[in-house]
Parts: C-alpha cells; sequence; structure tokens
C-alpha cells in the first residue's frame, strides 16, 4: 500500500505543480543545499504511519455473491491509515544576493500545494494507482495538519541541515482486507416438524384432556405442549454422507 501511495501522490504533485518540477522521496540532504544546477522540485518525506483517528474498531462484512445469487465470499471492512509526509521545496542555489529569490521560488511551490489541497478533498481517481486504484474508495489529501503540537524540529539535526520551510501533507488511505472465501457449505435441505406432547399436572402426572369448555387450560392443568423439532441436512464436500442435526425448540 505505502508504494502505491508514494506514486499516486507522485502523480497527483505533478498536476499541481509547474510541469518541469521534480518529485523525490528521499530524505533531505545537505547537498541539495549546495546545488547549483538543475529543476527546482519538492520532496516527500514519509515520516510518520498511523491508523485515521477517525478508523474505530468495526465488525461485520458486506457479502458477494455470483451471477447466480450463491455466496461466494465476504468482504471485511476496510481500515483506513494516515500517512504523514513531511514536504521541503528546493530551488537552485544562487550567490548571496541570490538568497531571497530561491527562498521566494520554494514558498511559491509550498503555497501551490496548499492551494490545491484546499481546491480538493482527495486525489482524483484517474491519479490512484495499484491497491488504492482497485479498492474504488477515496484518498483523502491534506495540508498543514492540525496537530499544531508536532515538530519536525527534531529531524533537521538528523538530516543534517538547518531548519527549512517546509509543511505537513497527509493522506488518508484505505486498506481493503483480503476477502473470505472459505465458506460453510449451504443447507441442502430444512425439516421443520411438529407434534404434541400431553402436559404434567402439579403432581408431575401427564394431565388429563376430557371435554371442556373452549380455551387454553388453566397453568398446571390439563392441555398439550407443542414440540418443534427441526433438522438441518448439510451436505459434506466430496460427497460424504450428510449431516442431520436435530434441535428441539
Amino acid at each position: 500500500m505505502l508504494r502505491d501511495a508514494d506514486l499516486s501522490l507522485a502523480n497527483w504533485l505533478k498536476q499541481v505543480l509547474p510541469p518541469s518540477t521534480g518529485v523525490s522521496f528521499d530524505a533531505p540532504r545537505a547537498d541539495w543545499e549546495r546545488r547549483k544546477s538543475g529543476s527546482a522540485f519538492v520532496s516527500a518525506f514519509l515520516r510518520e504511519v498511523h491508523r485515521d483517528p477517525q478508523d474505530l474498531p468495526r465488525s461485520g462484512w458486506s457479502d458477494t455473491r455470483d451471477q447466480d445469487g450463491r455466496l461466494v465470499g465476504r468482504q471485511p471492512t476496510p481500515r483506513y491509515y494516515r500517512l504523514s509526509f513531511l514536504v521541503t521545496a528546493w530551488a537552485e542555489a544562487g550567490g548571496d544576493d541570490e538568497t531571497s529569490r530561491r527562498t521566494l521560488e520554494e514558498h511559491e511551490l509550498l503555497g501551490l500545494l496548499i492551494d490545491a489541497c484546499t481546491a480538493t478533498e482527495a486525489i482524483p481517481d484517474d491519479q490512484l494507482t495499484g491497491a488504492l486504484a482497485e479498492a474504488g474508495i477515496p484518498t483523502f489529501v491534506r495540508c498543514a495538519g492540525e496537530d499544531a503540537g508536532r515538530s519536525a524540529q527534531g529531524l533537521w539535526s538528523g538530516f543534517g541541515i538547518a531548519p527549512h520551510a517546509h509543511l505537513e501533507l497527509e493522506l488518508v488511505a484505505p486498506v481493503v482486507p483480503a476477502m473470505v472465501t472459505e465458506l460453510a457449505p449451504p443447507a441442502r435441505q430444512i425439516v421443520v416438524a411438529a407434534r404434541q406432547t400431553p402436559a404434567l399436572g402439579p403432581s408431575g402426572e401427564a394431565a388429563a384432556t376430557g371435554s371442556g369448555p373452549a380455551g387454553p387450560p388453566p397453568v398446571g392443568t390439563g392441555g398439550t405442549v407443542r414440540r418443534w423439532e427441526r433438522r438441518t441436512i448439510i451436505e459434506r464436500p466430496g460427497g460424504g454422507r450428510p449431516e442431520q442435526p436435530g434441535q428441539a425448540q
């Protein structure tokens, strides 16, 4: 799923950024600050993967049937994961008098991403790839996340570079579990029968059922009790002898 998310995000970035802008998924490096040639590019570094807070535990599934209506599988509900990318923009380095120009160009790229996130909630279907495209479920994209307490300050020292203008970009991507196809065989026949048995009187003996006024007998006196018996015949794979369990109700 992560590779498909990277490729889908790259497709989206290429649509919202200028045509000459490159896309990288590598962690920022010190040599990028000294780059003297080449087109501007953005780095989308995957820094965290979490279950989405809105993805509460769910139970149940949806049935999948063939053209004849037979059940062929049960599909568990999808799960959602939040992928957090640290996005930085890198323009061509120049002399001291070019520092402001370079910074403005990088800010322009980041601003285009914010504009794109504001204009759309999900990556278009035609830009999704792999499992994300097959899922048929939206993959949401967000810029400048709401977690104000999170900071990239600790990352810069690990990268070996000075703090750089950046924004947080998040994808909320679905993961569809595999369909369950190992199902119990369907019932071939259900037999329901009924019979009447004498009700027991207060002494534990069968009560008499002579003639009398219409209506149900008093509790603990004469009368009958209906007993229902259900038998389910289940076909066994390979033509084995069918099982006929009985259950009294």
